[in-house]
C-alpha cells in the first residue's frame, strides 16, 4: 500500500496483482486476448451482482452509471421517485432533472434509513416510472434496507434502480432475488480495482422498457442499445466506442482475487472489520453518525468531537501515522470524519487507523486511552 495508509471511502488501495495487470502493454480492443478478458470480466460481474442478466461495463465513474441507469429507462417528462437521505440520493434527483425527468423526492433525515412503509405509501399515491435508492450513502454511512424496499416495489409498475457503488463486493447484494431492475456500482471501492469503470445490470423488465421507449435515449455514449451487442457477445468483436483496455484487465484481476477469497467470506470480513472499527471509535467516546442497525460495513462516519477542528484531526492523523481519511461531505462538511474500510482492508489497517485517531485526538486535547482501546479491538478481529 506504500507509505500512506489510504482509509478514505474510495478509491481504495489496489492489490499488486491488479496493478501489474493494468500496467501491461496495451493490446487492441478487438484482439482475441482483450475480447477474452472482457468476456471473463462480464461473467464475473454477473456473478458478483448475483444476477442472470447481462452486465454493462462503461468507462467512467459511478456517477456515469447513475446517469446511464436513469436516462435509458426513463423518458423526458416521466416521473421518478428519488429516495433522499444523503448526498448521493440528492444527486440521483439532480441527474434526472438534467434530463428533463420530473422528480419527486421522498425525504428522510441524513443518517436515518429509508422507511419501506413510507415508500409504499408514496408509491400508492402516485405513478412513477422508476424509484431510485442509494444502498450505502458515502456521506452519511447509512445502509438503506434495499432488500425490503425491493419487496415493496415489486408490487407496483415501477422500475427499481439501486446505486451499490459503496456496497457491491463488501456487503450482501442479490440483484435478482431483491427485485432490482437496474443496479450500478463503481470499480474503485470494495471491488478494489482502480477508479474509472462503472458496472451495471439491466433486468428483463428494464430492457423491455428501453425497447418500448417512445423517444430516443437523450444521450449518445451511455445508450444501452448501442452497447448491447458489444456486451452480449464480445467475441463478435462489435465496436461502438473504445473501452479502457488497461482498466478492464485490472477489473478482471480484481474480480479473480475477490472470488478467490469467496464472496460470502468477503462480506463476512467487511462485517467484522466494520464492527471492530465502530467498537474502537465508540470506546473513544465518539458518536457514530448513522443510526444503529443501519450502518454500512464499508465505511464508518462519526462526529468530530466538540472543540476539535476536523481538518486539524485529519492533518494530525497523517502526521502521526501517515493515515489518510476523509472529511464530511455536503451538509456534513466540517462536522464528521469518514473512514473507509473496504476492498483489501486488513486487521492491521484497522488497528493502525484507530491508533492514529486516538493519538491525534490526544494531541488535540482529548484524553484517549489509545493503547487499551486498540488492544481490546484486537479481540474483535480474531476472524483474521
Amino acid at each position: 500500500m506504500g507509505k500512506e495508509l489510504l482509509m478514505i471511502p474510495g478509491p481504495t488501495p489496489v492489490p499488486d496483482e491488479v496493478l501489474r495487470a493494468m500496467s501491461r502493454q496495451i493490446v487492441s480492443h478487438v484482439s482475441e486476448e482483450f475480447v477474452e478478458t472482457l468476456e471473463d470480466a462480464l461473467k464475473m460481474t454477473a456473478k458478483l451482482f448475483q444476477t442472470k442478466g447481462r452486465p454493462l461495463i462503461l468507462t467512467g465513474s459511478g456517477t456515469l452509471g447513475m446517469e446511464a441507469a436513469l436516462c435509458n429507462i426513463v423518458e423526458k417528462g416521466e416521473r421518478v421517485l428519488c429516495v433522499n437521505n444523503g448526498f448521493f440520493g440528492e444527486r440521483f434527483g439532480e441527474i434526472a432533472q438534467a434530463h428533463g425527468i420530473e422528480v419527486d423526492f421522498i425525504e428522510f433525515e441524513w443518517g436515518r434509513h429509508a422507511d419501506p412503509s413510507l415508500i409504499k405509501e408514496k408509491l400508492e399515491r402516485g405513478k412513477y416510472k422508476a424509484l431510485t435508492v442509494v444502498h450505502v450513502d458515502t456521506a452519511t454511512g447509512i445502509a438503506n434496507p434495499v432488500r425490503e424496499i425491493g419487496e415493496v416495489v415489486k408490487n407496483f409498475d415501477t422500475l427499481y434502480i439501486v446505486d451499490t457503488v459503496c456496497s457491491m463486493g463488501g456487503m450482501e447484494v442479490h440483484v435478482d432475488d431483491w427485485n432490482i431492475d437496474v443496479c450500478l456500482t463503481g470499480s474503485q471501492k470494495a471491488i478494489a480495482a482502480p477508479p474509472g469503470l462503472t458496472l451495471l445490470t439491466f433486468s428483463k423488465n428494464a430492457q423491455e422498457a428501453i425497447e418500448k421507449r417512445r423517444t430516443p435515449v437523450g444521450t449518445y455514449y451511455v445508450d444501452f442499445t448501442r452497447w448491447k451487442s458489444v456486451m452480449q457477445d464480445p467475441k463478435s468483436r462489435s465496436y461502438f466506442a473504445t473501452p479502457s483496455v488497461p482498466l478492464i484487465f485490472a477489473l478482471r484481476e480484481a474480480l479473480r482475487l475477490l472470488f478467490r477469497e469467496g464472496l460470502e467470506k468477503r462480506w463476512r470480513r467487511h462485517l467484522v472489520v466494520a464492527e471492530a472499527m465502530r467498537m474502537g471509535v465508540e470506546a473513544m467516546g465518539l458518536h457514530i453518525f448513522p443510526e444503529d442497525g443501519f450502518r454500512a460495513n464499508t465505511l464508518s462516519v462519526f462526529d468530530v468531537p466538540e472543540g476539535v477542528n476536523d481538518g486539524d484531526l485529519r492533518n494530525a492523523m497523517k502526521k502521526t501515522h501517515n493515515v489518510i481519511c476523509a472529511g464530511g461531505l455536503g451538509k456534513l462538511k466540517g462536522r464528521t470524519l469518514r473512514i473507509g474500510h473496504m476492498g483489501i482492508v486488513s486487521s492491521d489497517n484497522i488497528l493502525k487507523t484507530l491508533e492514529s485517531i486516538g493519538d491525534s485526538l490526544d494531541k488535540l486535547g482529548k484524553k484517549i486511552e489509545t493503547k487499551s482501546i486498540v488492544s481490546q479491538t484486537k479481540d474483535k478481529l480474531k476472524y483474521f
